[in-house]
């Protein structure tokens, strides 16, 4: 519901590892996001990232969305292969 609010086209994907969450965002790029059921251990975001790539067309440029202070999800993406290259902070109206 939460990436519905900011993105277009979303669509959710999981496994027993977790769940994926693809949108379009700003400038209408792919969007990733990671959510790892808690249950499981080390490699397990750095593996859903990467099958998750699939559902990307090849050559597509690709971002990740990692909520600030969510240093286990930064480190997840970049042992993906994810480069920092910018930030976007969203900022909305109170209550929406």
């Amino acid at each position: 519901a939460h990436a519905r609010l900011i993105r277009e086209d979303v669509e959710v994907f999981g496994d027993d590892r977790g769940l994926i969450t693809l949108g379009k965002g700003l400038g209408l790029l792919a969007e990733l996001g990671i959510e790892i059921l808690a249950n499981h251990g080390a490699g397990a975001g750095r593996s859903l990232i990467r099958d998750s790539l699939g559902l990307v067309g090849e050559g597509q440029p690709v971002v990740a969305s990692v909520a600030p202070g969510n240093a286990r999800a930064l480190r997840a993406f970049l042992a993906a292969g994810f480069t920092p290259v910018g930030s976007v902070q969203l900022v909305r109206p109170a209550g929406g």
